[in-house]
């Protein structure tokens, strides 16, 4: 078996270096076609971490936008950042310290205290959610409280000091947890609990009906995330088609979707991925669903639009009060990318100067932009598909 291997990765390695180098010595025969046009790309085009980088002058031309990378502009003091929100993320409480994850109860209460000290601003899911969907604005410095899993330490730990500051926050609960108590662990929330919370505006949401573990992904006794991982079907030998796949996971986020309303009477939808875990699959089921808002566990600050959220963890007893609530700060970016003035999230790449010219990571600028752009790396061909509202 070895024999056969070898060759066939000596064989994939040469294809991927003649590739390589084929797009180096070829960089300038990129082609583009937005609009049904064909335009020929204009200096150095380069492909790292997945992200396909152009002049910054060209992508102006091509997609007739003002693009800047500069520093940010300046604030007034004490103002860290604008126009973006920290999303804290918590999970379970404690009384006392019991393991570096989990963080007692008196030092939740001092970095609430600081965010208040230190000039944050918390908003409520429903600013939140008119910021990332509509024109919605936040205060300067603003932050986001979440909480994962459903523990019920947020409603008899967190919840009296969350009322104490007058902040809201949001707990991303495991629905089945609720709805079966008797399941062992960690105590978790109850229907009458989260009630009286929601008159306080403590709001809850989807972190799964049931998918908040890990299930065989292969015959190798290989695990994966449960929400984000086709299931191995052991005695099939086979995992899930992607029919398959597809259906479960919708079906389990639609459940805790309608448990939600029935109990609590949302009339909004939110995601928290359990481990931060997702995919194209996952996102397209929260879009069926209706559910606009989804939250990783990467950190970073979140930017209007950018509907797959960062979150800052917030709960490691590893760091003082003050060391956590000063982290946020270096999620502030020291240079903005900005189209038409309005920043850019960065999924992966930053623009690099090459040879004296900046490129800027195409592929981010057309999401802000909402242009669908597909690459063929083959052909040397980018084909954009500008929204339907910019032909109107």
């Amino acid at each position: 078996m070895r024999k056969r291997i070898v060759p066939v990765m000596a064989a994939a390695i040469l294809i991927g270096l003649a590739f390589f180098f084929g797009l180096r010595h070829k960089s300038r025969e990129v082609d583009f076609e937005i609009g049904g046009q064909k335009v020929k790309a204009s200096g150095p085009i380069a492909y790292s971490g997945h992200e396909l980088l152009v002049p910054l002058k060209f992508a102006e031309r091509l997609l007739g936008v003002n693009i800047r990378w500069n520093p940010p502009a300046s604030l007034p003091k004490g103002v860290y950042y604008r126009g973006k929100v920290a999303v804290l993320m918590y999970h379970h409480l404690s009384r006392k310290p019991l393991l570096p994850s989990i963080l007692p109860a008196d030092r939740f209460t001092e970095q609430m205290k600081l965010l208040k000290q230190d000039g944050y601003h918390v908003i409520t899911m429903e600013q939140y959610r008119r910021f990332m969907l509509g024109n919605g604005k936040v205060p300067d410095n603003a932050v986001l409280i979440t909480f994962d899993d459903g523990y019920e330490s947020f409603y008899k730990l967190a919840f009296p000091v969350l009322r104490k500051y007058g902040y809201t926050a949001v707990d991303f609960v495991i629905v089945s947890d609720v709805d079966n108590p008797g399941k062992g662990g960690l105590p978790k929330l109850t229907w009458s609990q989260m009630r009286e919370m929601k008159k306080f505006g403590m709001g809850f949401y989807n972190h799964t009906y049931d998918l908040h573990y890990y299930v065989p992904v292969d015959d190798q006794g290989g695990m994966g995330p449960a929400l984000s991982s086709r299931l191995y079907i052991d005695d099939e030998t086979r995992s899930e088609y992607n029919e398959e796949y597809y259906r479960r996971i919708t079906g389990d986020l639609g459940l805790a979707e309608r448990r939600l309303k029935e109990d609590l009477g949302n009339t909004d939808s939110a995601l928290a991925f359990p481990y931060g875990s997702y995919n194209d699959h996952v996102l397209d089921a929260a879009g069926s669903l209706g559910i606009p808002l989804t939250f990783t566990v990467k950190e970073g600050l979140a930017e209007r639009g950018e509907t797959n959220a960062d979150r800052i963890n917030g709960g490691s007893n590893l760091r003082t009060p003050a060391q956590t609530i000063g982290r946020i700060r270096k999620f502030v970016p020291k240079r903005e990318l900005t189209v038409n003035g309005r920043g850019v999230p960065l999924a992966a790449i930053q623009p690099q100067l090459r040879k004296g010219t900046l490129l800027v990571p195409l592929d981010d600028i057309c999401r802000s932009l909402h242009i669908a752009m597909n690459y063929d790396g083959l052909k040397g061909m980018v084909k954009l598909t500008m929204p339907k509202a910019r032909h109107a």
